[in-house]
């Protein structure tokens, strides 16, 4: 990690000190100093002993002074600005399973705002607003704080623990919707004031938002932020749902599409179901699909942030077993969320089958850190992840950051209103060569 990183955090935590102006978001008192001081006793210990090579993007030195950085700050801190500056220390490790995540981790309890924002190919958008805000919903964001989106985005992206920079296209939009990061990173002066400027069917205007309650926990391998919320309106109301998004909570399923004569296939986590075996199910799959004389099947694995890699044999076995292991009659659908285990599945399917990938580029490289330890913070009880373990599954020569797919199929919001699947809709049009 290049030292002009450490600068970077540096600065970073000196503005979070002159941040910290308001009664409920006080500086840490003499006693809360102790205790993170102590927390971060146990982050320098234990995350050079816990990661297999901690040191792969920065060296022993920055390490220590990043760390020294933030403990000669708290004095002047506020809790979630202590926070935020472990996210950004975990981020310049270098590697995306060495993380603090405030959407997964119950002791961090953000909140978040009152809409949910995707990052789509034509711009950042209102996906989904709550019910009291349904003039938002269908909204382009402009600036937030008065700073233009793509500044916004680059405020946060260095809280961002990535293998590549898809993640920051995965998750710079939720990070962007709780307001005690936006504070922390001077995009709001009052996280209970939260400043807009939007683009409508009506025209430009700016809005102000407050908190809506506590982020909520997104936990599992699933990518369950596209799940419609109760109390929320989501852009696509009276839209079909597209079939990628008709089942989020099902670890796997397939449905045979006649009209294109094609088995579609979601794979939503790397996981075995107790009741249906990885196995069973991927035979009854191949089973079906052979039975109608499917032309093509299609694996989507754009919602599928990982799990146990160990069952990435069964899915590789039943791909190369199966007739459609031929060119124009396998495809895979691949995303910003397929990382982790889904991600080293990619990496063999690229290397043993015939498939064809389609989407967008994945969140995790080829080689890449993996399997990550929980480092649990004893007393402010925050979760700190390291990689343990160092998957090659390219070859070492090979320094690509991602799976480029032969057939890039990126999401409109007007696609997402009107319930269109680019991805899957190229998928029913291949054709064996």
């Amino acid at each position: 990690m290049h030292f002009l990183a450490i600068i970077a955090l540096a600065a970073l935590i000196s503005l979070l000190a002159s941040n910290a102006t308001s009664q409920s978001l006080a500086h840490l008192d003499t006693a809360e100093v102790r205790r993170w001081r102590e927390d971060l006793a146990v982050l320098r210990e234990e995350m050079p002993k816990q990661h297999v090579n901690l040191f792969h993007g920065m060296t022993h030195t920055q390490f220590d002074s990043a760390l020294g950085s933030i403990d000669q700050h708290l004095p002047f801190l506020a809790r979630h600005e202590v926070i935020v500056a472990l996210q950004r220390l975990c981020a310049l490790v270098g590697d995306g399973h060495s993380n603090v995540g405030p959407w997964r981790d119950t002791a961090v309890a953000f909140h978040e705002l009152p809409i949910s924002l995707y990052w789509f190919e034509d711009g950042v958008f209102v996906r989904a607003a709550r019910e009291e805000h349904p003039d938002l919903v269908g909204a382009r964001v402009l600036a937030i704080g008065g700073v233009s989106i793509e500044e916004a985005i680059a405020r946060v992206q260095p809280l961002i623990s990535r293998d590549n920079e898809m993640a920051v296209r995965a998750w710079a939009p939720l990070l962007l919707t709780m307001p005690e990061v936006l504070r922390s990173v001077g995009l709001a002066m009052d996280p209970t004031r939260v400043g807009f400027s939007i683009s409508t069917a009506v025209g430009q205007r700016n809005v102000v938002l407050a908190p809506a309650g506590l982020f909520p926990m997104l936990i599992g391998e699933t990518d369950l932020t596209w799940k419609k919320r109760e109390g929320w309106v989501d852009a696509r109301e009276g839209s079909p749902s597209p079939l990628w998004l008709s089942d989020l909570a099902n670890t796997y399923w397939f449905r045979y599409l006649p009209e294109a004569r094609t088995l579609y296939c979601q794979l939503n986590a790397i996981q075995q179901k107790p009741d249906d075996s990885l196995r069973v199910f991927l035979a009854r799959a191949m089973n079906a699909a052979d039975s109608a004389r499917a032309e093509r099947f299609v694996l989507d694995l754009r919602l599928n942030g990982g799990g146990n890699g160990y069952w990435n044999k069964e899915i590789l076995r039943s791909l190369i077993k199966s007739r459609y292991d031929e060119r124009g009659s396998l495809a895979v659908i691949i995303g910003r969320r397929t990382w982790s285990a889904a991600g080293t599945l990619i990496a063999e399917i690229e290397k043993y089958t015939n498939a064809m990938f389609i989407g967008e580029p994945s969140s995790s490289r080829g080689n890449s850190f993996g399997d990550s330890r929980r480092i649990i913070l004893p007393n402010s009880h925050v979760t700190v992840r390291v990689s343990t373990l160092w998957h090659q599954y390219w070859d070492p020569r090979d320094t690509r950051q991602w799976i480029t797919p032969r057939m890039s199929t990126p999401l409109s919001f007007q696609d997402y209103v009107a319930g269109r699947d680019p991805a899957l809709e190229a998928a029913m049009r291949l054709k064996q060569y």
